[in-house]
């Protein structure tokens, strides 16, 4: 049986990261892509995983950073 962090780094391993940012002062954002379908993770954490383009990620992931102030 997996235990939890293995489980996320399996999930991890499966995506591909198309890029990295730095968003905010502090934060780091990573657009990563799961088959056609691309996910923003924001600091290890997952923020949204259905944009259609990594485009729209990036905007996303920006637009967090400046509601959250980070």
């Amino acid at each position: 049986m997996l235990t939890y962090k293995q489980l996320k780094q399996n999930l991890n391993e499966a995506s591909k990261v198309v890029k990295t940012l730095k968003v905010g002062k502090k934060s780091t954002a990573e657009i990563q892509q799961n088959g056609s379908k691309f996910s923003v993770v924001i600091d290890g954490e997952v923020l949204d995983d259905k944009y259609k383009s990594a485009k729209d990620a990036e905007a996303a992931a920006k637009e967090f950073a400046d509601l959250m102030g980070t």
